[in-house]
């Protein structure tokens, strides 16, 4: 094989291997010439020396740290106690045992009783399952889950009664809670579909982001894809998607008692 046939078989490859090095070539010149690289590495090479030899830290930074950490632990607690959805001790279920499922069903049975009866003699309509699936929880855990769930939803419903919306045609409880932040933050998310005039919607809305800061309800996040949208035959009702997330904030493995 000749030069002429390498040429031809291997062009393209010799062509790409030449224009590599040219840019490896170029690249470095522009480097060299923007950006003080040798200085740079002279730097780092010199405070790794001085580190080496003094491995003392300073006090000031040690305090400066402390001060720090113990900030964040103060704020950590702030948010704890203001964004984190305190359940009803009503609803909750005893922990363990074998009268579990029968509390859960009282419960239940109870709440949606009194939430459709107030709801239709104020004529408003809500679904009567209030978002729980037919099928009951067995297990302990999604028995607790469930009644969190119920709580946003009770939470909810009597904003909505009382700011006098026409319906609730939908709650659809989320069916796994999402985790965030290696979980540090888990959400339970419920979504509702609600039908009011404006006055009642912006009621709703307005009473979700001030209640917790006067102290009147628990804290529930207002989460997406939560949006308004116009109803057809009616100009002056609005539909809400609203979607609202119980939060549980876990401070395990935080040493708190400095804060």
């Amino acid at each position: 094989m000749d030069l002429a046939d390498l040429w031809q078989e291997h062009k393209r490859f010799i062509l790409s291997v030449v224009g590599a090095l040219l840019l490896l070539l170029v690249g470095k010149g522009v480097l060299n010439a923007t950006y003080p690289v040798k200085a740079v590495a002279r730097e780092c090479s010199n405070l790794n020396q001085q580190l080496r030899k003094d491995p003392e830290v300073k006090s000031s930074l040690v305090a400066d740290l402390e001060a720090e950490v113990s900030a964040v632990k103060e704020r950590l607690i702030k948010l704890k106690k203001e964004m984190e959805f305190v359940a009803d001790p009503e609803l909750k279920a005893a922990e363990g045992g074998s009268n579990v499922r029968a509390e859960y069903f009282k419960m239940v049975g109870r709440l949606q009783d009194v939430l459709v009866d107030v709801a239709e003699r104020q004529g408003i309509v809500i679904p009567e399952r209030l978002g729980l699936q037919d099928r009951a929880p067995t297990d302990p855990v999604e028995i607790q889950r469930s009644l969190r769930a119920l709580n946003v939803i009770q939470n909810v419903v009597i904003l909505c009664i009382n700011a006098g919306i026409k319906s609730i045609d939908r709650i659809v409880i989320e069916e796994q809670e999402r985790s965030q932040s290696s979980a540090f933050l888990r959400e339970l998310r419920v979504e509702f579909e609600i039908l009011g005039r404006e006055d009642a919607v912006r009621r709703v809305l307005h009473d979700l982001v001030e209640g917790p800061r006067t102290g009147g309800q628990a804290f529930l996040e207002i989460a997406p894809p939560t949006r308004l949208e116009p109803t057809k035959g009616d100009r002056g009702t609005l539909k809400l998607i609203l979607t609202v997330a119980a939060l549980s904030i876990s401070t395990e493995g935080i040493d708190l008692k400095d804060a």
